[in-house]
């Protein structure tokens, strides 16, 4: 998984490769109250298509974090979105939230962590929650 974040790329991944200045996960707590980062791909599938959410509909989006947040809960969040060329013809939803998040079981959060959240877009970067 990656995120590009502007001035460096930040790669997550449990392969040894990334050994010069890799840094391990932060160790987390049940309870604990941290800043979050995410870029993801919000919407619903239908018949095997996927389907985005109107671009200035922030309560989906919110509502689509909080039904994946596994090991966590939203407690304050902030989102923006905007639709993303691939291709020529392929166009994604790109949505960026920042927020506080608490702990509520380690094991379900670094899950998370290891997986991302979302399907789409994770070739372009998203999924990735930056803690």
């Amino acid at each position: 998984m990656f995120v590009d974040n502007g001035g460096h790329l930040l790669v997550r991944s449990a392969d040894p490769f990334l050994t010069q200045s890799s840094k391990p996960l932060r160790t987390v707590n049940v309870g604990d109250v941290l800043g979050f980062e995410l870029r993801a791909s919000c919407g619903v599938k239908v018949k095997g298509k996927h389907r985005y959410f109107p671009l200035k509909d922030w309560r989906a989006r919110r509502a689509w974090l909080e039904r994946r947040a596994s090991g966590f809960e939203v407690l304050s969040v902030t989102v923006s979105a905007r639709s993303v060329n691939i291709k020529q013809d392929i166009r994604i939803d790109q949505s960026d939230f920042s927020g506080v998040l608490r702990v509520t079981d380690v094991a379900a959060l670094n899950q998370i962590l290891e997986n991302g959240i979302g399907g789409p877009g994770r070739a372009f970067g998203h999924g990735m929650l930056v803690i």
